[in-house]
């Protein structure tokens, strides 16, 4: 390989490092070892002109993947159709409330998907220095009883028999779910958004297999959102 071609390569992959992050996330390694495949090639096919091309190419390319980081990141942080879509996390600063009869998380998360009915909520997180998460929980907030079942439509263990769900939205930016059976609550929370859509407040108290519980967390809206498309 020539000097020049060498230095062409070299020349690539520096461009090919000054993608945004996400862009990279998606690509991986693969942009850096396109240009080590592509630049002898174009060179040896096209000469002078070709490298152009292709130079030209990826510099346009830069500043666009750029623009479309910031513009998500932008849009998410002034998203207002919908207070609750989106993944939060757990503030490290401000110590939760955990009264509960398991140990606390190091981190925490929780997801909201929008769907036709409601939400997809999921919590995930890091306990004892393992990852782990939570059964997803599907929230229909239109205030009528349902059996509290799994995703699949089946009983949940550690669930009594004839237990029943349900939730409401009050506000905009509050969410209120709850679960009990025989006139027993199992399950009370209140999921409340602040004004600039950026902290979660959340309340869960009850009762469970290991006795009462009562846990209260701030969370933060991380963005940009790592599970955006």
């Amino acid at each position: 390989m020539s000097p020049f071609v060498a230095g062409c390569c070299r020349a690539y992959r520096r461009i090919a490092r000054a993608f945004p992050h996400p862009y990279r996330a998606i690509c991986g390694d693969g942009l850096e070892q396109l240009g080590e495949d592509l630049v002898p090639r174009v060179w040896q096919q096209q000469g002078v002109v070709g490298l152009i091309r292709l130079f030209g190419d990826l510099a346009l390319r830069l500043p666009c993947e750029h623009f479309s980081t910031w513009a998500d990141r932008l849009r998410e942080a002034t998203m207002a159709d919908d207070f609750f879509e989106g993944t939060w996390r757990a503030r490290q600063s401000e110590p939760s409330l955990w009264k509960i009869d398991r140990p606390a998380p190091q981190q925490a998360y929780l997801r909201f998907e929008p769907t036709d009915t409601g939400y997809l909520m999921t919590a995930y997180g890091v306990v004892n220095g393992e990852a782990c998460a939570e059964r997803p929980q599907m929230i229909i907030a239109d205030g009528r009883r349902r059996p509290l079942l799994d995703l699949s439509g089946r009983p949940i263990p550690g669930v009594p028999a004839g237990a029943m769900t349900f939730g409401s939205r009050p506000d905009p930016q509050i969410l209120e779910l709850g679960a009990e059976v025989d006139g027993q609550v199992l399950r009370a929370g209140r999921y409340e958004v602040s004004a600039d859509g950026n902290t979660l407040i959340v309340t869960n108290k009850g009762s469970g297999p290991r006795g009462p519980f009562e846990v209260v967390m701030v969370l933060e809206r991380v963005v940009p959102d790592p599970y955006r498309a």
